[in-house]
């Protein structure tokens, strides 16, 4: 006859059997080890992601300053700036940035924008059939904020005269701002460099430098 040897069951601690599946800690701790290196891997394809996208970017020039069309380009007009290689824009690459200083902007440059062929200029700083001309505006006879660039209209006051009629002001036609400065007086006055005509350069030149010139911004289209 065969015996049946039956092994006694471990002895049970605090009298309870000891559990037959790892403890609810042990299984914890596994989830964090797979969310941590689910995370690890995430991160390094962002890293690489953004490797990619970086390598596939150009340096261009763009607009720092504004620029009245008809001025000479200075250094500190311009900036570079990264785009994507893909964009379909006739940039210009950073690196003839320099061989850009001392040409003429053919049109008005907006900071921020970038920086294209079309908009430069190797002619003269005053196109055909232009002139520049000074005048000296006081606060009233500009609006604030005027600024290199503006397009404006030239409004002339009409001279004093010796009845008590009131001649109608003179208007100049369109022009553009291609500079300003303070002027160091107790008006607060300005200078302004105007872009006319050829044939009103004489009128607006000697109006603004008696101090009847009034300018007026409008829509640069």
């Amino acid at each position: 006859m065969t015996a049946t040897i039956t092994r006694p069951a471990p002895p049970a601690l605090n009298g309870q059997r000891p559990p037959s599946t790892p403890p609810p800690s042990a299984r914890r701790n596994h989830t964090r080890m797979a969310v941590g290196a689910a995370i690890i891997a995430v991160s390094v394809l962002g890293v690489v992601a953004l490797y990619g996208s970086a390598s596939d970017r150009v340096e261009v020039v763009a607009v720092r300053q504004p620029v009245a069309a008809g001025q000479q380009i200075a250094a500190e007009d311009l900036t570079v700036v990264a785009i994507s290689s893909d964009a379909k824009l006739a940039t210009i690459p950073a690196t003839r940035r320099e061989s850009l200083v001392g040409q003429t902007a053919a049109t008005a440059l907006v900071p921020g924008s970038l920086l294209v062929s079309g908009q430069l200029s190797d002619g003269p700083r005053i196109p055909a059939d232009m002139a520049l001309v000074g005048a000296t505006l006081k606060p009233g006879q500009f609006p604030t904020g005027l600024q290199p660039g503006d397009a404006v209209v030239i409004v002339e006051s009409p001279l004093a005269t010796a009845t008590a009629d009131t001649a109608s002001p003179i208007e100049h036609g369109r022009s553009t701002v291609v500079d300003l400065e303070a002027v160091e007086d107790a008006a607060s006055s300005i200078s302004v460099s105007l872009l006319v005509p050829e044939d009103a350069a004489s009128a607006v030149s000697t109006a603004g430098a008696a101090g009847r010139l009034s300018v007026v911004v409008v829509s640069a289209s």
